[in-house]
């Protein structure tokens, strides 16, 4: 066997190798994909916790109870919006269908009622044609706030209704009870963690769009065939949604402990930096209603880094726990641990950095080209731009400044299966054609998995020979047999070259 023909089938099973190992045998290279629907995912779990440390407030059960019942009619297809951040006076909490809702969630509907009512006893919760809106209660008290809703029509305290029968128009049955609203506020319940597990599945589902389309998109540019690209796409926003769902739920959980408040005066500071301009633009680019600036705008930015920090520290911890439990198990190195977990960090913070600069800028541009639609819908296509440029960009930026120094796992694991190849190449005679046929079979059982085993093994060059040798044998045995020429043939083809000579 020549040298030249030697590094060709080298370089045949080394070129396979190192394709496994690149797919994220042991290195945490995110794709494009993945980076899109995780940091979209952890963007809505921060969205949607915002603001949930008013849980921890006097008034936490009926802040929780209007998310709840916010959720409520969202799943049954109603056009719903949560309106009572703004904090406007005596304006409404929630709207659905166009019905503005105020929400009051005590023990009895007596004291639900009574809250309805100002100092001089008159009803102080009007539209804007003066016309009474909607007092959502507990359903467990509804009949009795009914009843209590009655008797102040009758006294003339509701300015424009008369009839008493009316008062089952005026209050609205709420969809959890007023003990369910209280445990919903609170860390670690039945009502919280089933809470927060619809919230979950809600956003893992965007998450779950997001990375397939992505995924589908690149495999048909790229020219696989639909089904092997749908097959594909599949995988990648299972895991995502999956990541995202786990995601939402334990940053839910954890926005309900002291954990947020801790988080107050370092946000708060953070934002203060960043001057009210900038807050302004990041309020306004994930919040709904009417803009906010000054004072109002560093208070809300605050709150969505709070949210982000947490959101984003979970995604590591979730991301990376696969890695902790594979250190554990010695299926991989320390430094390639902590190789992966930087990777995961800046991937992360890259991604959630890049769409808050993508939302903010495009939140601007879409309500320049159509006010209002155009503002969300700008900052939805800017953050996931903006995801795509930060998530990569840190990715490919953390590896090439970590790669100089830590050499991947994987990449030791693959010199070792090319030195036991070579061995095995010369000892079977291979030649090219066979070498690529030993490669092409590999490529189905040498997996990230394999090589974090083969990592494990006290013997790496046995593991490495043993998962060579049946493709090796396999393909010598289907040679074709020659069969061995008479005498005579060999008697001539010896005259043949002294002859020549």
């Amino acid at each position: 066997m020549t040298k030249n023909k030697t590094k060709a089938k080298k370089a045949v099973i080394t070129a396979m190798l190192l394709t496994t190992a690149s797919s994220g045998a042991f290195a945490y290279n995110r794709s494009a994909a993945e980076i899109a629907g995780d940091t979209a995912g952890g963007v809505s779990s921060a969205s949607t916790i915002y603001g949930y440390d008013r849980y921890r407030s006097y008034g936490g059960p009926g802040f929780a109870a209007e998310d709840a019942n916010h959720m409520h009619d969202r799943l049954r297809g109603r056009d719903v919006r949560l309106v009572g951040h703004d904090n406007a006076k005596n304006g409404p909490d929630r709207i659905v269908d166009g019905q503005l809702i105020q929400t009051k969630y005590y023990p009895t509907g007596r004291a639900c009622v009574e809250q309805c009512f100002d100092g001089r006893g008159s009803f102080r919760y009007l539209d804007a044609a003066g016309r009474p809106m909607q007092i959502e209660v507990p359903s467990d008290v509804y009949d009795d706030a009914v009843r209590e809703m009655a008797d102040r029509i009758r006294s003339g305290r509701v300015p424009g209704v008369t009839d008493p029968a009316k008062a089952k128009e005026i209050v609205r049955k709420g969809s959890v009870t007023f003990e369910q609203a209280k445990n919903i506020a609170r860390f670690g319940t039945v009502e919280s963690l089933r809470f927060d597990a619809v919230n979950g599945a809600v956003i893992a589902t965007t998450s779950f769009g997001i990375s397939f389309a992505v995924a589908l998109a690149a495999d048909v540019w790229n020219g696989e065939k639909l089904d092997v690209a749908l097959r594909n796409a599949t995988i990648v926003g299972l895991k995502v949604g999956g990541t995202t769902f786990v995601t939402s739920v334990l940053a839910s959980q954890l926005s309900r402990t002291a954990l947020n408040s801790m988080l107050v005066g370092s946000t708060e500071a953070a934002v203060e930096v960043m001057g009210y301009k900038a807050a302004a633009m990041l309020a306004n680019a994930f919040r709904s209603g009417v803009n906010i600036y000054g004072a109002a705008a560093l208070k809300s930015a605050a709150k969505l880094l709070r949210g982000n920090i947490i959101t984003s520290g979970i995604t590591v911890v979730v991301l990376s726990s696969v890695d902790v439990v594979n250190i554990f198990r010695g299926r991989i190195s320390g430094a390639q641990l902590f190789k992966n977990l930087t990777n995961t960090v800046a991937t992360t913070a890259g991604g959630v950095g890049g769409w808050t600069g993508g939302a903010s800028l495009g939140a601007t541009l879409g309500s320049m080209i159509c006010p209002g639609l155009g503002t969300g819908v700008g900052a939805f296509i800017g953050g996931l731009a903006g995801a795509f440029a930060g998530g990569s960009a840190a990715n490919a930026a953390t590896n090439m400044v970590l790669g100089s120094f830590i050499e991947d796992d994987a990449v030791k694991m693959t010199r070792i299966l090319e030195n036991e190849f070579q061995r095995l190449a010369h000892d079977y005679l291979l030649n090219a054609r066979e070498a690529e046929a030993v490669a092409k079979s590999l490529q189905n059982s040498v997996t990230g998995g394999t090589l974090k085993d083969m990592y494990a093994s006290s013997n790496r060059a046995a593991f490495a020979r043993r998962l060579l040798l049946e493709p090796v044998e396999r393909v010598a045995a289907s040679r074709r047999r020659i069969a061995m020429p008479a005498m005579r043939q060999v008697t001539a083809a010896m005259r043949e070259v002294l002859e020549s000579q």
